[in-house]
Formats: structure tokens, C-alpha cells, sequence
């Protein structure tokens, strides 16, 4: 197993860190520089089937990259610049100036980080004007705060941790020095990226499942399912499917009538295949066919684990009719994939486990409806919620809903009050507030 890391920063620092990482078993370094910070767009959309976890230089590409979602945070991380790379440098510039620096100027670095370094090195005499900052900031902002301390003689020196500040500071003729990641820093950083690579190895070899059902028009009667125009519709459908398994390296088989399953790598699926196909396939057959489909996508450690999860999928998707595409990963969470760019997660396995699984029991509560009201109503940011709006989420009767709000009152996990609507005389409505917060708790009922 060979673990290739992209390396991102500009020229200097990408050198810094390829000179300074120590070699590592099976880990592949691979270099990409940049001049301006929009290139990290490009290099990125390029590379990233060819990358498993990427190696930012500093704070301000890694900032960058998840700010315009190129990333997410489990796909890399920078070194963090700890007080001693700070430390050399102001040693440094002791060495090239020949005289005692007390006040500097500082940027990136955060605060706890500079309190620390001051306390241990003994350093509470020297000045310091930190402009520490949690993300991406214009190189302009960054320049003009060390340009105006020095101009008005609060600094005697600048010390950054960007190549273009540094660059613009030297061209204004104030000293300055640029701050590197230390050689121990970019070792553990290099340490969790090879595990955080392997991991996804592993994850990306998990098998797939993806599951489709057809879902024959209400109103054909029971001969049309035996009629040669359904046999027609029905080889329309294979087709478009082994096209779909061809993409993904997936074994396609025909589990019965209107079942079909193909069976590939969680990797695959993942690199793959975007949600917008999945729903213009369900477009597509419907087009074609005026046929529904529903789709399921099971993870799993094992072929039985992948199979149970795609059922679980399947039975999800049937209890709301509006969820045509549901995932449930090796952990038993699920995904309801509302659009191509809307999705509900929720996880029921908490409410499964322990005492609760026998409480939910007793108040015939089912963890999956419990989770999605739990979800949902995180989703559509509601404190309270009334019968109609619970019935809706779970696609069930008002009356069903309020005994499900009335059980989850008694089990302490919603409060209750009733208000009287604006301009009606019929009987006050109650609200149930949710306290799904406490759910996890040593349980007091």
C-alpha cells in the first residue's frame, strides 16, 4: 500500500518541506507549487483522484482550500508553526542586524501559541504585535499591518509565515524575515497524515452495494406485469444499469422482478459516481419508462453487512416518499438524499444502544423515527414542533405523530405547552419543545 501525499504551498515552502520530511514507509511526496492562491483551485480539481490526503504548507492555503470547498478537513492538514521556528528567526535576526531586537511584528501565529513561547523561552521582554488570524486573509491587509507599525517606529523588524508578504515587505525596504514550519512539526504532521492515508485506504476498499427498485405505476393492473411492454421497459432499465456497473467496476445482478443490485467498493462509488447521476438515472428510466425508482447504497465491512445496510436503505426510502436516494454507511448512519445538493443525516445506532433501546421499546418508538425527528429538526433549525409538522418528517398520521411527541415527553426528551392560534376558538394546539441535548445522559425517568 503506497500513500501518496500532494504537497501545496508556494516554491520555497514546498522545498522546506520535502528537505526537512524524513522518509517514510511507503508514503509518496508529490510536489505542487503555486504563485497566486487561485492556483490551489486548479491544482487540486487536477489532481485529487491521485492524492489521498494533501499536505498544506501553512494556514493560508489549507484556509483557503476548505473556504472555496475544495476540501474537507478529514482530506488535510498543514504544520502548525510552533514557538521555535519563531525563536531561530529572531535569533537570526540578532545575528544580521547586530542589535538587540525588542519589538517585532508577527502575523499568523496564534495567540495561545506566542503566550506559550514567551512563558518557556523566557522572552516576556520582547515586543511582540501579533496579527494572528483562524483563516485566509488578503496578502494587501497582512502587508499594510507590518508597513504601518514600522513606518511609525513601533517595530524594528517584520516576521512573517507567507512568501508573498515577505516578498512585498523586502521591495518596501523594511527588514524581514519568513517564518518555516520546524523540522519536528512537519515530522508529526507527515506521522498523522500516512495514518489518516491508510485509514482511507481501508474505507475506500469497503464493499458497496447499490440497490435499485422498480416501482411499477399505481394504476397498471395486475396483467400489465406480465406483459411483453413491461419485459421492454424492464431491459431498457439493464441497460442503463450495466452502463452504470461498467463505470464503477461493479458486478450487475438481477436479485428478482424490479430488484437489482450491483456489487463494487465504497472507493468506487465514491470517485466515481456523483449524486446528480444517480438522480438523472431515476429521471431517466422515469422518461423513458414512467416508471419510479428508488436507490439504495449500503456499506459494509463484509457482503452481509453491505447487503443488510442496502435493505435498511430500501426501507428507509419506502416510509417517505419523497427520499429517492438513501445511504446507510458501516456505522448505520443514514443519508437521505433529498436532491442532488440536499441531503439529511441522521444516526439511530445511539438510540439503539443501552437503556434506551428498551425504553424507546416500551413507548413503541422506533430509534430510526426517533433519529429523523431528532434530525430533522436540527435541519430546519426548530426548537418546537407540533404534531402536523412531526407527521409530515415521518410520513405518518397526525395521530400517530402526537402519540410519538406525547412518549418522548414522558421519556424527558420534549416539553410541552399549549398555545391558542391567532383569530381561532377551537381548542389550544400544543408545541413540544425538543431537549434531544440531555438524550445521551444517565437517564432519570
Amino acid at each position: 500500500m503506497e500513500i501518496r501525499l500532494g504537497v501545496i504551498g508556494p516554491e520555497d515552502s514546498v522545498k522546506h518541506i520535502l528537505n526537512s520530511a524524513e522518509p517514510f514507509a511507503d508514503i509518496t511526496l508529490l510536489p505542487f507549487s503555486y504563485t497566486a492562491i487561485d492556483q490551489v483551485h486548479e491544482i487540486i480539481h487536477q489532481n485529487r483522484d491521485l492524492i489521498d490526503q494533501w499536505f498544506f504548507s501553512g494556514q493560508v492555503p489549507y484556509t483557503y482550500a476548505l473556504s472555496k470547498q475544495l476540501i474537507q478537513e478529514k482530506d488535510g492538514i498543514y504544520p502548525p508553526l510552533y514557538g521555535a521556528s519563531l525563536l531561530g528567526k529572531v535569533l537570526e535576526a540578532l545575528m544580521d542586524l547586530e542589535e538587540v531586537v525588542q519589538k517585532i511584528s508577527l502575523d499568523t501565529i496564534q495567540e495561545n501559541e506566542l503566550h506559550t513561547t514567551k512563558q518557556y523561552f523566557s522572552l516576556q521582554k520582547l515586543q511582540i504585535f501579533s496579527y494572528s488570524y483562524p483563516d485566509f486573509r488578503p496578502v494587501d491587509e497582512i502587508v499594510e499591518y507590518h508597513r504601518s507599525l514600522f513606518e511609525m517606529g513601533k517595530t524594528q523588524v517584520a516576521f512573517t509565515c507567507i512568501r508573498a508578504v515577505y516578498l512585498r515587505l523586502k521591495d518596501l525596504g523594511i527588514p524581514c524575515y519568513r517564518i518555516y514550519p520546524s523540522h519536528l512539526s512537519i515530522y508529526f504532521t507527515l506521522r498523522l497524515l500516512k495514518e489518516r492515508g491508510v485509514s482511507s485506504w481501508y474505507q475506500r476498499s469497503q464493499l458497496a452495494l447499490l440497490g435499485v427498485e422498480l416501482l411499477p405505476p399505481d394504476e397498471e393492473d395486475d396483467g400489465y406485469l406480465f406483459s411483453y411492454e413491461l419485459k421492454h421497459k424492464e431491459l431498457n432499465l439493464k441497460r442503463l444499469l450495466l452502463e452504470l456497473a461498467e463505470r464503477i467496476n461493479g458486478s450487475f445482478v438481477q436479485i428478482g422482478d424490479g430488484l437489482y443490485f450491483i456489487y463494487t467498493t465504497r472507493g468506487e462509488i465514491e470517485f466515481k459516481l456523483d449524486k446528480s447521476d444517480l438522480f438523472h438515472l431515476i429521471e431517466t428510466v422515469y422518461s423513458h419508462s414512467k416508471y419510479h425508482i428508488r436507490i439504495g447504497i449500503g456499506y459494509g465491512l463484509n457482503a452481509l453487512q453491505a447487503e443488510e445496510n442496502v435493505r435498511t436503505a430500501f426501507r428507509n426510502a419506502r416510509k417517505n416518499t419523497s427520499s429517492k436516494v438513501v445511504l446507510v454507511d458501516e456505522k448505520k448512519k443514514v443519508t437521505e438524499y433529498l436532491t442532488e445538493r440536499k441531503a439529511l443525516q441522521y444516526d439511530y445506532q445511539k438510540w439503539v444502544d443501552g437503556e434506551w433501546s428498551e425504553a424507546l421499546r416500551k413507548a413503541n418508538i422506533s430509534p430510526t423515527a426517533l433519529a429523523k425527528i431528532e434530525s430533522l429538526a436540527n435541519f430546519y433549525k426548530k426548537e418546537e414542533v407540533n404534531a402536523q409538522e412531526v407527521a409530515s418528517w415521518l410520513g405518518s398520521s397526525e395521530r400517530n405523530a402526537r402519540r410519538i411527541l406525547a412518549e418522548l415527553e414522558n421519556l424527558k426528551l420534549a416539553t410541552s405547552k399549549s398555545i391558542q392560534l391567532n383569530g381561532s376558538k377551537g381548542r389550544p394546539r400544543k408545541v413540544y419543545r425538543l431537549i434531544f441535548n440531555n438524550a445521551l445522559t444517565k437517564m432519570n425517568i
